[in-house]
């Protein structure tokens, strides 16, 4: 899955204090060589479609990109089911609301 990569396209920087909040959970903010622990909940993840489409043929995940963009059309196909579903609730309620009414005439 990470074909391509080499060590050297990779590379680590201190992070500085106000770039991320820290990890409340852990009683050491920093290890012994200085680095700030991020709490997960905070941290990025790397996903194809942050880099550029040249980037991502070079490192040879074009492969990945599009496996990605298939869970994003279907993470957009189930929100708008979600949409569906609860709008065809909304208006049942309504309808059913709204025969009480007429029927209470």
């Amino acid at each position: 899955m990470m074909e391509g990569i080499e060590n050297d396209d990779l590379s680590l920087r201190p992070v500085e204090q106000e770039d991320f909040p820290t990890n409340p959970h852990l009683d050491d903010d920093q290890d012994s060589n200085g680095w700030q622990t991020i709490a997960p909940e905070h941290m990025s993840i790397f996903m194809p479609s942050s880099l550029q489409f040249a980037d991502i043929q070079r490192l040879g995940l074009v492969t990945m990109a599009s496996q990605e963009l298939e869970l994003r059309q279907g993470q957009a196909n189930d929100a708008l089911e979600g949409l569906r579903l609860a709008l065809g609730h909304k208006t049942l309620l309504f309808r059913t609301k709204v025969r009480v009414l007429l029927q209470g005439e």
